[in-house]
């Protein structure tokens, strides 16, 4: 498993809330606040003020979240670019996105 996140403060953050797409229960929480650079994405949950930091995989995931991609597009593209076999890069993709909805920062739309 990767971890992407890493506890960092201090962060200059721009919001991102919106649904992915229609096909996808994957909704950005209008909480969430997200700066995201080549070296990585910073993570602000406005509400609770859990503030995270992630590599550069993490801000490509996240990009592919404020896409619409979902999380199989999102694990073909990374495991394409970064040469990493695509069943670990989708289990770790997958893993991602629940530690960002377990942080408030998406939720999934019940009954989808």
């Amino acid at each position: 498993m990767t971890n992407y996140f890493a506890r960092f403060r201090n962060p200059r953050l721009t919001p991102g809330p919106r649904q992915i797409n229609a096909g996808n229960p994957i909704t950005i929480s209008s909480d969430a606040r997200v700066s995201l650079g080549q070296s990585g994405a910073v993570f602000l949950h406005a509400r609770s003020g859990i503030v995270f930091s992630s590599n550069h995989i993490g801000a490509q995931i996240w990009q592919g979240l404020l896409d619409r991609e979902g999380v199989e597009a999102i694990a073909v593209r990374i495991s394409r670019e970064a040469g990493t076999p695509h069943d670990l890069v989708r289990r770790d993709t997958a893993e991602f996105v629940a530690d960002l909805e377990t942080q408030g920062f998406l939720s999934r739309r019940i009954g989808s």
